[in-house]
């Protein structure tokens, strides 16, 4: 018996969105493969009863099949043994993604994706054959990565066999994602921060870079607190194309010649947690930080003042605005 492994995994970049697409036509009609591969779902269950195992050692939740994730599995173990191929991607190109979002699946959430190949294995498969991919993928750093995977709660599986020997078995994994491309404290994801302690958060790390930076620190302000809450969109699915720069609203109590100058700065991610944490406000923070543009305004010598506010939809899209200014003398708070 030769077997071989592969897998692929979901990163996303915390400016940048997750867009995931695939057909609904390998869900809708049963393989033969499919029938000639066992009791599908037993072995389904088999395979969640093992990585939830490996999980709950490492004191992870457990992780629940769902009929999205199954079927996506299903339709490349299907695919790849109906077209001689193995690899994550078919010949036309399509991936996990696709697979994924063509069966409904969230655009925000992380998808990933382990895929197993056997020659010279008999039919039908059994459970000895799916703890033998298992072992496997948990042989392999990347594979058990996954298995392992902070950001995902949901888990498919899909098996198929022919008769010249040759055997595919898929793990499809989902999930809001990692809270924070860099890293957080632990359990900081699953707390999630409310709107006072996120300003907080935010200010102290701007502060931070105004230390560093020699300019004296900014203090916190609900009405550019308020201001960020009127740029953010009405969805979060909402592309934010424009909502960064151009005119500022200000609230309706707010006189108009109050702030001297205001800028504002918008950020959002995809597959990037459930909740907001500290770790997200790190990364959008830095992001600024890191552009030269939005750097000068962040560590303007003569800004006073910030707002900020931090959203997420649960399914790993957050969008986060801030909003610096300089305070009008005239009009003190």
């Amino acid at each position: 018996m030769l077997g071989r492994h592969r897998r692929t995994a979901h990163v996303c970049d915390v400016l940048s969105a997750v867009v995931l697409v695939v057909s609904w036509l390998a869900m809708a009609m049963p393989s033969t493969a499919v029938a000639e591969s066992g009791d599908l779902d037993a072995l389904r269950a088999e395979a969640l009863s093992l990585v939830n195992a490996v999980r709950l050692d490492r004191g992870l939740p457990e992780l629940r099949l769902t009929d999205r994730l199954n079927a996506a599995a299903q339709a490349h173990a299907d695919d790849m043994l109906k077209r001689g191929y193995y690899a994550h991607q078919s010949p036309e190109g399509a991936t996990v993604r696709d697979r994924y979002r063509e069966r409904g699946g969230s655009r925000w959430k992380a998808v990933a994706e382990n895929i197993a190949e056997c020659q010279g294995c008999r039919l039908p498969v059994s459970a000895e054959r799916v703890r033998q991919f298992q072992r496997g993928w948990m042989n392999s750093p990347p594979h058990r990565d996954n298995i392992v995977g902070r950001g995902f709660d949901g888990f498919g599986f899909g098996i198929a066999g022919g008769d010249d020997g040759r055997i595919y078995a898929v793990q499809t994994f989902d999930g809001a994602g990692a809270s924070g491309a860099q890293g957080g404290e632990p359990g900081e994801a699953s707390v999630g921060l409310g709107p006072e302690a996120q300003v907080a958060a935010a200010l102290a790390e701007i502060n931070r870079a105004r230390e560093s930076a020699g300019v004296s620190p900014v203090a916190t302000n609900e009405e550019l607190s308020d201001v960020a809450r009127l740029r953010l969109p009405d969805s979060l699915d909402e592309p934010l194309f424009g909502r960064s720069g151009g005119e500022i609203r200000l609230p309706s109590d707010v006189p108009p010649d109050a702030w001297r100058s205001l800028d504002l700065m918008v950020g959002a991610c995809g597959a990037c947690g459930a909740k907001p944490s500290g770790a997200d406000i790190r990364d959008f923070t830095q992001r600024w930080l890191d552009s030269p543009g939005y750097r000068t305004r962040l560590l303007h010598p003569d800004a006073t003042h910030l707002g900020f506010v931090l959203r997420a939809n649960g399914e790993g899209r957050k969008v986060a605005v801030l909003v610096i200014g300089r305070r009008n003398p005239r009009h003190p708070l």
